[in-house]
């Protein structure tokens, strides 16, 4: 069961390097077009059978972001995102 946290879009980009820094790999991307007038991304990571999934909008200038984390993974992507910086 994955467990859902909204994220502050700004530290998206933070939050990417982290990732793929603490060693947990792209195992999917997909980037393009939402709606008319947005753009989007959803990336997956894993690393040891855990998932974190980044799903990031921005329609018009209004970004969104979540994250859709396996149970085992929670406690540590938590303390990564307590330790982003706060733009």
């Amino acid at each position: 069961m994955l467990q859902h946290i909204r994220l502050d879009p700004d530290l998206c980009e933070d939050l990417r390097r982290d990732l793929n820094a603490g060693g947990w790999l792209i195992t999917h991307q997909d980037v393009g077009q939402t709606e008319l007038v947005g753009y989007g991304y959803v990336i997956r990571w894993e690393k040891n059978g855990r998932k974190v999934i980044l799903n990031y909008a921005d329609r018009q200038g209004a970004a969104e972001a979540n994250l859709e984390i396996s149970q085992e993974a929670l406690a540590e992507i938590q303390a990564l995102i307590a330790r982003l910086p706060a733009e």
